[in-house]
């Protein structure tokens, strides 16, 4: 398969990535590498995909239609798509939402869009810990 991982730099992403690429699958991670945590854990993540046949790593940011777009022409298509790519954190977004709602909602419509425009059947998305909304313990 050639799979697209978003936020192939955070925790679980990368073992995603890492797992995908194990079993022979072609992957194309993307992360922008922002600075919601420790870049250098980030870049760490990162160093050791590289290494791996197979793998092909993009600094695009999800907000970034136009390039996304490219992405999308150069390598794809894709057979399935693991949307992980998200701003996390409640107590940031409180200072800054707008980010927020660019990354994790304008954000994942657009890959949503490049998906359904290139054909893509498979969509995995995994909720952000910045959810927001009444729950119930």
């Amino acid at each position: 398969m050639n799979v697209l991982v978003t936020g192939c730099a955070g925790f679980i992403a990368s073992k995603v990535t890492e797992t995908l690429l194990n079993r022979g699958d072609s992957v194309v991670g993307l992360d922008n590498l922002n600075d919601a945590y420790d870049i250098r854990l980030k870049d760490w993540r990162i160093n050791q995909l590289p290494a791996q046949q197979g793998f092909t790593w993009s600094s695009i940011d999800i907000t970034d239609r136009d390039g996304l777009r490219d992405l999308f022409e150069q390598h794809g298509p894709f057979d399935a798509v693991a949307h992980l790519a998200a701003r996390a954190g409640v107590r940031p977004s409180l200072d800054d939402p707008w980010i927020y709602y660019e990354t994790n909602v304008l954000g994942t419509l657009g890959v949503l869009e490049l998906c359904r425009e290139f054909g893509t059947k498979k969509f995995l998305l995994a909720s952000t810990s910045s959810v927001y909304g009444e729950g119930k313990r």
